[in-house]
């Protein structure tokens, strides 16, 4: 019987290797193809702890949804888009695999009420323009003689320098004063002063230092209700000195007029008129 000639031997492997090959094949094809199947698909997409940015938007940013691929959700990369709101502190997410998907919210607090035209917007200590109100709320109002309302958009980050500085002292209010203080209002030349509920102002001056003097107003009204004073205004504007205007009585008659003539040393001298020189 004649042997079988080695390249018939060859030939005759041939089928075999080359089924073995496409099965491989397939098999790879089809562990790629694994991860794209519709049973992989999100089904539910839930917003969580949004209250000023809406769901809709949120979604939106993340850039997902159902139908989205389940092995396609890139944590980290969801979180930088979410972080391009500024009202949007933080986010994260959290997934019941393959199907379900929470975007965890946490957004920026107000600190206080600004007003814009004839109503407010709430900004948080760091000036970012949160939602529009119809009142302050809680918050103290900020008021600001020079801003431009296009500024101060719900979703953006005001730039204007004294909402910046009304907003970082509504944020900084120290505790002792949460509750008293119903506005703060940066005038013209970008000189802060607090409105307290009892009537009082409180002048802290220019952004330069403002939030050490911020912290010396508990201390010097606790001095002031001490001797029992009702004052109009105090003046922590000028370093080492706190000047005091007290309240006219309005029962007190007015003094009675007399010739002018020179005041001796130590006389006909309101102290509360007196400032100190700035040093």
């Amino acid at each position: 019987m004649p042997e079988a000639s080695p390249r018939a031997e060859r030939t005759g492997g041939l089928p075999r290797r080359v089924g073995r090959f496409l099965a491989a094949m397939a098999g790879l094809c089809a562990a790629a193809a694994f991860p794209a199947s519709a049973i992989f698909d999100l089904r539910s997409v839930t917003v969580e702890g949004n209250a000023a940015v809406p769901a809709g938007a949120v979604l939106r940013l993340a850039g997902v949804g159902p139908g989205y691929g389940a092995f396609r959700v890139n944590a980290g990369a969801i979180r930088e888009r979410l972080l391009a709101d500024p009202r949007i502190l933080d986010g994260g997410v959290a997934m019941a695999f393959p199907h379900s998907l929470r975007l965890l919210i946490r957004e920026r607090r107000p600190a206080a009420a600004l007003v814009v035209r004839d109503g407010y917007v709430l900004v948080s200590a760091d000036a970012v323009a949160i939602v529009e109100a119809p009142g302050p709320g809680q918050l103290p109002v900020l008021q600001v003689d020079r801003l431009d309302p296009a500024e101060a958009a719900p979703g953006r980050v005001v730039r204007a320098p004294d909402v910046r500085v009304g907003a970082q002292i509504a944020g900084a209010v120290p505790a002792a004063l949460r509750g008293r203080i119903v506005a703060v209002r940066i005038d013209r030349e970008g000189e802060a002063v607090l409105a307290l509920r009892e009537g009082t102002a409180v002048r802290l001056g220019g952004p330069r230092g403002i939030m050490a003097r911020l912290e010396l107003v508990p201390g010097a009204l606790d001095a002031i209700a001490a001797r029992g004073l009702r004052v109009e205004s105090v003046d922590l504007r000028f370093s080492g000195n706190v000047v005091v205007r007290p309240v006219r009585s309005a029962a007190a008659p007015p003094p009675p007029p007399r010739e002018r003539q020179e005041n001796p040393p130590a006389r006909g001298i309101d102290p509360a008129m007196h400032r100190p020189t700035n040093p």
